[in-house]
């Protein structure tokens, strides 16, 4: 079999400052609020090291640091955090702070602001936390029969599929006073790019990456587009019946996937199948 991993696979410029923060600091009393990234097995060993995630600030001793994970948070919770008198180590991609930054111009220019991206997730909660009202949206069909009097600026989860936000925003653009602002980072572009490229050109397609990772289950729907599929965390997930007549091999990652774990599945997939 020929196997190649996709250019842009695993860890993202984000994802890699959040981690070599953790990595220089005393790790002493220290909590994350939500995950720091959305792979268990990062968190599991985050977590033999003493640094354990929690999802609201409640009983923690007054000493505590508080390290906000590379989703972000709403400029509530940072003031609440900063009036507790924690320690705040802020690890937010400065990608996502850029999306935080750009809805809250629009909006004081008195537009309405609508998010493209999945409303649960840790990174549009922090964005519209900061506004007022906002629309937001996973699909194009969530978004009628609304006010077209008003100003609109539409910007997207900084992970979100490219081709999709594209659509929606010609779609609006037909009825609305619209301002489109693409905030999909560029690390995200290429790596749904590449591994778009390589899935063509494939018979097989692994994608790893934590089942909570919205980014790698995006990567893994446009790959089983154009080839079979499959969606792993690890290698010990790996099926020998998945590899049966299969010549080409693609591998791809989402961006909270380690080195390591890439590592893991090429070299079992190379020596066991």
């Amino acid at each position: 079999m020929n196997i190649k991993i996709a250019d842009n696979a695993g860890y993202c410029f984000g994802v890699k400052r959040a981690m070599k923060i953790i990595e220089d600091m005393d790790k002493k009393n220290v909590f994350v609020l939500g995950k720091l990234i959305h792979n268990p097995q990062v968190i599991a060993s985050l977590e033999k090291k003493g640094i354990k995630s929690i999802e609201n600030i409640e009983n923690l001793p007054e000493n505590s640091t508080i390290i906000i994970s590379a989703h972000g948070v709403d400029d509530r919770t940072k003031k609440e955090l900063k009036e507790r008198n924690f320690r705040i180590i802020d690890s937010t991609c400065p990608l996502v702070e850029n999306v935080h930054k750009i809805t809250k111009e629009a909006e004081k220019e008195g537009c309405k602001i609508i998010i493209f991206g999945d409303k649960n997730h840790t990174e549009v909660k922090g964005i519209a936390g900061n506004l007022k009202k906002p629309i937001m949206i996973s699909d194009i069909d969530e978004i009628r029969n609304i006010n077209n009097n008003k100003k609109f600026c539409l910007v997207s989860q900084t992970t979100q599929n490219t081709d999709k936000f594209n659509r929606i925003a010609e779609e609006l653009k037909s009825g609305l006073n619209l301002k489109v602002v693409d905030t999909i980072c560029m690390p995200t572009k290429q790596r749904q790019a590449s591994s778009t490229e390589l899935a063509k050109k494939s018979d097989l397609m692994i994608v790893i990456g934590g089942r909570i990772s919205a980014n790698t289950k995006r990567l893994a729907q446009r790959c089983g587009e154009f080839t079979e599929t499959y969606y792993i965390e690890t290698e010990e997930e790996l099926k020998e019946e998945w590899f049966k007549g299969k010549e080409n091999i693609g591998i791809t990652a989402g961006a909270s996937t380690p080195d390591y774990l890439i590592k893991k599945v090429y070299g079992r997939i190379e020596n066991e199948f």
